[in-house]
């Protein structure tokens, strides 16, 4: 009986197996390639319809006004608009123009509602951080004034300052106090403007405070209380710093919001006594669309979104620096 024996596997040489892993790494390159190139067209597809909104209704409105910040645009008459250049921008300035006490005014009034409402809403929040009986009651009148419509709580409030039967005069006149006329003299105008304002941004700020203040674990605080600290001192070490780039998060949406004041001027004194409350929105308003003079309008409002984004990206700055700082 003949046995056979098998040959013997001839060995496989280092370059077929090179060649087998060059394979097979190829194909896991272009499969995973080719899921990138799918997610990438669904991602396209899914922002589409959100980009092309953006640019109907946001972007080609924003060039519009900058094309015709350089032309007499007149809302009345499109059909005769001329080029003129920056004599519009120049004209923002003129000696006769009232745009610059409009862009002071509206200065003012960020100087004053961005770091109050902040203070108050820290405050606040920092009162509604414990558990206790009635929070959710006290954190949803505070933030009422937020979401509540801007024209009704104006007439509210406008009705309030009157100077006959408003309430707040009558709680003064038990003092002596004679009747004051809030809306329609100066300094009381932009004071109870400015004084509105803070009451509806308040409730917003003490929602974002009131997140940031619940990420700080309580093990800080209860070392603290062992170190001897008490409720100032653990505010002041602990949770003010750790709120910090909250802060940042709130001046820049706050000073953004608040460049563009118009309603509550609108309902509240009409950008009177004799200017003294016109905001540049409310002035961008009035040349448009009371004296149809559209070029200075949209002249106004470029120079008012440089002015926005300059800002904000000083801010932006000024806190990744103050981190890196931090960081070393």
């Amino acid at each position: 009986m003949t046995t056979t024996v098998p040959a013997p596997e001839r060995p496989r040489t280092m370059g077929s197996t090179r060649g087998g892993g060059d394979s097979r790494r190829s194909e896991e390159v272009r499969r995973r390639r080719s899921m990138h190139e799918k997610e990438g067209r669904a991602g396209y597809a899914l922002i589409a319809p959100t980009t092309i909104l953006l640019s109907v209704f946001y972007l080609y409105p924003l060039l519009q006004t900058v094309v015709y910040s350089f032309t007499d645009w007149n809302p009345g008459n499109p059909g005769n608009t001329q080029f003129v250049g920056f004599a519009n921008f120049a004209g923002l300035f003129a000696e006769n123009s009232t745009f610059p006490r409009a862009l002071g005014n509206t200065a003012l009034i960020a100087a004053i509602v961005v770091p109050g409402s902040m203070a108050l809403g820290l405050v606040f929040a920092a009162l509604l951080d414990g558990p206790f009986r009635g929070r959710s009651f006290y954190r949803t009148m505070i933030f009422a004034p937020h979401i509540a419509p801007t024209v009704g709580s104006a007439l509210i409030f406008s009705y309030l300052l009157t100077p006959l039967g408003g309430l707040v005069n009558q709680a003064l006149k038990p003092f002596g106090i004679n009747p004051v006329p809030f809306l329609t003299t100066e300094p009381w105008a932009i004071i109870s403007v400015i004084v509105f304002i803070i009451w509806q941004q308040v409730g917003y700020t003490m929602i974002i405070f009131s997140a940031a203040l619940s990420t700080i674990p309580p093990s800080y605080h209860e070392a603290a209380k062992l170190d001897g600290a008490g409720v100032l001192r653990r505010f002041f070490s602990i949770s003010l710093p750790l709120v910090a780039p909250t802060s940042g998060f709130l001046v820049i949406t706050g000073l953004i919001s608040t460049l563009q004041i118009f309603t509550q001027v609108f309902v509240l004194t009409a950008g009177g006594p004799l200017g003294s409350t016109k905001t540049v929105i409310y002035w961008v308003y009035e040349q448009g669309f009371q004296f149809f003079n559209g070029g200075a309008a949209t002249a106004a409002s470029v120079l008012l979104l440089v002015i926005g984004i300059t800002v904000t990206v000083l801010q932006l700055r000024f806190l990744a620096r103050r981190d890196t700082i931090e960081m070393l």
